[in-house]
């Protein structure tokens, strides 16, 4: 009778001994499943911001005699030489060089775009600011070059695409006796 209280207890023992190694191959193998587990997560990040957009008004040689245009973003009497935060889109202006002459036409001011995000939610690129100064010259639209003159009254169109300069701008010359302008929002004193 002793062999089988003996007996009996060895085997307890043994499997005590076999659930406890088995509970820590089970503590070792279970973290091992659950990080061999690939999990592809292939979700794009955010795009980047877009850029802003700025236009203003200056001059080169001689203030305009008044100016005029349809963008809300530019205030009665804006200050000549400054940036306005504006919204893309065509707007149309006119600005005399003296009662009775004047330049019209449209100018148009987009935004740079963000880039695109990446994969793994990596965020995009930024887009670059926009800025445009339309400058009010007696002597409308020129280029600095001898010998050589744009005749001002057929419509010229101005447009750069390249890099961070993107810009489109109309212009012709009119005259009061021709065509009818707009109220200023700017009037030279």
């Amino acid at each position: 009778m002793n062999f089988g209280i003996t007996f009996g207890f060895r085997l307890t023992t043994l499997k005590q001994f076999a659930m406890k190694k088995l509970n820590i191959i089970l503590i070792f193998l279970l973290p091992l499943f659950f990080t061999s587990c690939i999990v592809v997560d292939n979700t794009p990040g955010p795009n980047g911001r877009d850029g802003d957009a700025y236009f203003g008004v200056d001059f080169e040689h001689h203030a305009p005699y008044s100016y005029w245009d349809n963008n809300k973003s530019v205030p009665y009497n804006p200050i000549l030489g400054e940036y306005y935060f504006t919204a893309p889109g065509i707007y149309d202006f006119e600005y005399f060089i003296n009662p009775h002459d004047y330049y019209y036409g449209t100018y148009e001011v987009w935004i740079n775009r963000g880039g695109v995000g990446g994969s793994n939610g990596q965020v995009g690129y930024n887009g670059n600011d926009n800025y445009l100064m339309l400058i009010c010259d007696p002597n409308g639209f020129h280029e600095h070059r001898e010998n050589w003159r744009v005749d001002n009254t057929l419509p010229r169109v101005i447009e750069k695409t390249e890099g961070t300069l993107n810009f489109k701008i109309t212009i012709q010359k009119g005259s009061t006796l021709t065509r009818t302008a707009n109220a200023p929002k700017y009037k030279a004193f």
